[in-house]
């Protein structure tokens, strides 16, 4: 074999062999959720032989527009499921992994280091692997890789074909069709130099570049597409309840380590990147700080730079042993992989994962629901189901068209956040669910398994007919009874037990005598500013209550307790709006804000009746999803947004919350 032949051969083979390696290694069964009504919309497709672009498998807002932009997509994977059932979905899924690897690891040989295109995908692992379902995102993947790969091929003649193709592609598979359109047409214009053009040449270029950038409007939604992209963008419940719009708090330390290095190896060598490959590093690194979706992009575009370092650094190392350079670098590669592996650990957690699970992960899904509603829909004409929203799309599927549901995954391109913020607290509020319940008419409910019954045993109107690990399946007395289900009568679940408060009056000496001894006792001080300001009767008391709390604001100035009372104390001696306010607003102009847990309502009250409405938005909607999704449940502060929002002039958000406010007094006061 030639050098040319064992060259082209090493490019080819290495890159190659380290996908299928890492494809295989991390290959994880089917598990989201979307994927069902994305299998079930191609499916529809294939059997009418026409574009979706209506809702058709809910109860709730039949007919509706959808601008599907994933339809493509959902042909494909339709038709592999129809062809070759679920395994063949996973091996086309690990197809895909594998290109999207091959792709920006082919892209990344400079030098024959095949040990640097192993350590490159394993240091983002953890950020790229378990985010790698079978949906629209995959296809996004790949069409991310080749355009990496196409930014640092030599420029061809037959260049803009090539890229005109793709983006029609990609933009009948996936929205971000918009980005790479835009790289694409920079990369052509501008070329893969960072320094000017000559100004007739890039003149003569801009017409094709434009073009590009046109062709994402190529498909059946047409300028559709940018309403699904401020859609999502505009979602102000989004990062609360779907997981991968949650708000990072803050780019993992890893990214900043990468993007120093790159931009140290910019500067050493300057064809590391080129500008359309900058141009998405930087927007995806924008993207990626507001919401974790778009880690993903970030981590992919960062391998290639990262493996061509990587390399740089192994050839440097090996080359000071005078023999066995091949094997030195695979020796230094190995030593950088084990700590690599051992601080990061694996993407994903392989105890979550049995061979059952292999190709579907059945037990993430109401398959036992499925089961007991199956010969129901063999008799009748459809079936209604008030649905968790995960799982309105296994549901469709399974359904064949005659189980329609609530809501499923398409928030907020067809279903509005409203609609989801319903569907979610109507599982924790019992007369908000029967309410919706018989306003649509439904006749079933799979319900997420809760901490306890969203239907108590024994309703006169509905039958808990099963449950499992995952769900609770309701279905109506009578319907339970024409099929022959009977109810389980009784709860499967166990309140939790109250905690009786501890009596302040019994504990004030002892908390003087803590204070005096101790002056660094934060808590005794605030314990001993709560209780003489209740207590208090004259100037002095109420004095030496202020200065109790004030004392523990500088001792522990995270804590909103503290903060909250010292302003309480303040407004009772009726000092300025401004005074009272102050504790609080010093904290939320703070980098480190206190968590307000169970004080919020208090909070924003205090704030609304000193002027401050912005500020009381900010403490009723923290950035933490866990505590966003259990104010949600309350009437209280649904009200206290309205008057925010109202104070503000924001007139549309200040209905919506007195709507969501209304919802949930049909179960005030449960569970307080």
């Amino acid at each position: 074999m030639t050098t040319e032949r064992r060259v082209r051969f090493a490019t080819f083979f290495w890159p190659a062999a380290v996908a299928l390696l890492l494809a295989g290694l991390f290959l994880t069964p089917l598990r989201n959720v979307d994927l069902w009504w994305q299998l079930d919309s191609g499916r529809w497709m294939l059997e009418h032989g026409q574009y979706l672009g209506k809702e058709v498998r809910s109860f709730s807002i039949p007919g509706a527009a959808w601008p599907n932009f994933s339809w493509l997509f959902q042909v494909l994977i339709a038709a592999v499921e129809w062809r070759r059932g679920f395994w063949g979905l996973l091996a086309f899924k690990a197809l895909l992994w594998w290109l999207i690897l091959f792709l920006l690891l082919r892209s990344a040989w400079v030098a024959d280091v095949p040990a640097a295109l192993l350590l490159a995908p394993l240091l983002f692992a953890s950020l790229v692997f378990p985010v790698l379902y079978l949906r629209p995102h995959l296809f996004e993947g790949v069409f991310l890789a080749c355009v990496v790969w196409l930014l640092h091929r030599p420029r061809q003649p037959r260049d803009p074909l090539w890229y005109a193709l793709m983006i029609i592609v990609w933009a009948n598979c996936h929205a971000s069709a918009v980005i790479g359109a835009a790289a694409l047409a920079l990369h052509y214009v501008w070329g893969a130099e960072f320094k000017l053009p000559e100004w007739r040449g890039l003149l003569r270029r801009m017409p094709v570049g434009l073009l590009l950038g046109l062709l994402v409007f190529a498909t059946p939604n047409g300028f559709g597409i940018l309403q699904v992209l401020s859609g999502h963008a505009g979602g102000e419940y989004l990062h609360v309840y779907i997981h991968e719009w949650f708000s990072p708090a803050g780019l993992p330390a890893l990214v900043f380590v990468a993007l120093l290095t790159i931009g140290v190896g910019v500067l050493l060598r300057r064809d590391l990147l080129v500008p359309a490959e900058l141009f998405l590093i930087v927007l995806f690194l924008v993207l990626g700080n507001g919401s974790k979706r778009f880690l993903y992009e970030l981590s992919l575009l960062l391998i290639r730079p990262a493996a061509v370092l990587a390399g740089l650094l192994l050839s440097q190392l090996a080359s000071r042993h005078k023999s066995g350079n091949q094997y030195w670098q695979w020796a230094y590669g190995m030593l950088l992989v084990i700590p690599l592996a051992t601080v990061y650990g694996l993407p994903f957690a392989w105890n979550i994962q049995r061979a059952a699970d292999y190709p579907v992960m059945q037990r993430e899904f109401p398959h036992v629901a499925v089961a007991l509603l199956q010969p129901i829909l063999a008799g009748e004409p459809e079936l209604r189901v008030w649905n968790n929203y995960g799982w309105g799309g296994y549901l469709e599927w399974q359904g064949h068209g005659k189980l329609k549901v609530y809501i499923d995954g398409r928030t907020p391109t067809v279903f509005t956040e409203e609609m989801m913020l319903t569907g979610n607290l109507s599982q924790t509020r019992p007369q908000l669910l029967r309410s919706q319940l018989s306003h649509w008419k439904v006749d079933a409910v799979v319900a997420l398994r809760q901490a306890f019954l969203p239907i108590a045993p024994g309703d006169p109107e509905w039958a808990l007919v099963g449950f499992d690990d995952m769900s609770v399946v309701y279905l109506r007395v009578g319907l339970a009874q024409r099929y022959g289900l009977a109810d389980i009568g009784f709860d499967p679940f166990r309140p939790w037990p109250a905690v009786d408060a501890i009596h302040a009056g019994q504990v004030m000496q002892g908390l003087r005598t803590q204070a005096a001894l101790q002056w660094t006792n934060a808590l005794a001080w605030q314990r001993l500013g709560q209780l003489q300001g209740m207590w208090g009767k004259d100037e002095k008391d109420r004095a030496e209550a202020l200065d109790a709390f004030q004392h523990a604001m500088v001792l522990v100035p995270e804590n909103g307790s503290v903060r909250l009372g010292l302003a309480q104390l303040r407004q009772g001696a009726g000092q300025s709006a401004q005074q009272i306010a102050q504790p609080i607003l010093d904290s939320l102009n703070a980098s480190d804000l206190p968590v307000f847990a169970g004080l919020e309502t208090q909070v924003a009250a205090l704030l609304l009746a000193t002027g401050y409405p912005q500020q009381a938005i900010q403490v009723l909607s923290p950035q933490d999803w866990r505590y966003h999704q259990q104010l949600d449940a309350r009437v209280d502060v649904w009200s206290l947004r309205m008057q925010a929002h109202a104070g503000l002039g924001e007139k549309e958000k200040a209905a919506f919350d007195q709507r969501m406010a209304q919802q949930l007094m049909l179960d005030a006061g449960f569970g307080r």
